[in-house]
């Protein structure tokens, strides 16, 4: 009887000339999509940890000395909305489904509903991009991309694109060169743009070093085409864990001298 139950399968084996599969091509293709779940989780934890950096480094969130002056440019809310990182996000979006892909062809992945695989994905996500940014994995990244990928600038609202905006005394960048004698600085900003600043008369917030190879943020007035007079100029400060500084107050500009010898 069981010769004759398993007749029709033979036979259907020799119909579609079936062969054997080895074994470790079965596992290498199970490794595969293991592999591939795994990479677009972790892939996808870094867009979190740089979308969680883009957005909680704007100045909305903790630079009460500057607030006010943003909030008076735009409402509040649509502020925010503008500082989501839009662009991130959807990258997190695509890695989870490549990671959902990966998974549900594994051995066992078919057993799991996709809203359960997508949903794990994301957290596993979130908890791996907390612990990236620790690191400042995020911060890297988007500092990264933001000197070195110019497109990048146009797909993201961060604070990088804030304060470069000289029509509206905003002014952030590189500092490129420091000439104390005649009492300005030479910065390039996050379009790659070279702006002559004047800094005699600007107030210096405590701590804050202007030096070549420093990021600065400047408020001002512009003058030319390329020129900028500061009115006050300040550290380019990571936001995760800062420190309330005192109120800014006027510094003596530092002599070329002591420049030289720091």
């Amino acid at each position: 009887m069981e010769d004759g139950r398993s007749l029709p399968v033979l036979e259907e084996i020799e119909k579609r000339h079936a062969v054997l599969i080895p074994r470790w091509r079965i596992f290498l293709k199970r490794f595969s999509f293991w592999m591939l779940a795994s990479i677009s989780v972790l892939t996808g934890s870094m867009a979190m940890a740089t979308a969680l950096y883009v957005f909680f480094d704007n100045d909305f969130t903790v630079d009460h000395d500057n607030i006010h002056q943003l909030f008076l440019e735009q409402p509040f809310l649509a502020d925010i909305i503008s500082s989501i990182p839009y662009v991130w996000l959807i990258a997190l979006g695509l890695f989870t489904l490549v990671a959902f892909f990966g998974f549900r062809h594994t051995k066992k992945g078919y057993r799991h509903s996709a809203p359960k695989v997508i949903a794990s994905s994301l957290f596993a996500s979130l908890l791996l991009s907390v612990c990236l940014n620790a690191l400042d994995v995020g911060g890297y990244i988007h500092r990264y991309l933001v000197e070195n990928v110019h497109v990048y600038n146009n797909l993201v609202f961060a604070n990088e694109q804030r304060w470069t905006n000289s029509q509206k005394g905003l002014l952030g960048g590189k500092v490129i060169l420091v000439d104390k004698s005649n009492s300005f600085i030479t910065l390039r900003d996050f379009r790659k743009g070279l702006w002559r600043v004047e800094i005699a008369k600007a107030e210096v917030h405590p701590k804050t070093r202007i030096l070549p190879g420093r990021f600065l943020k400047i408020t001002g007035i512009k003058t030319g085409k390329r020129t900028f007079e500061a009115i006050s100029i300040q550290n380019w400060d990571r936001k995760f864990h800062k420190r309330k500084i005192a109120p800014p107050k006027i510094v003596p500009v530092e002599s070329k001298a002591e420049v030289n010898s720091i």
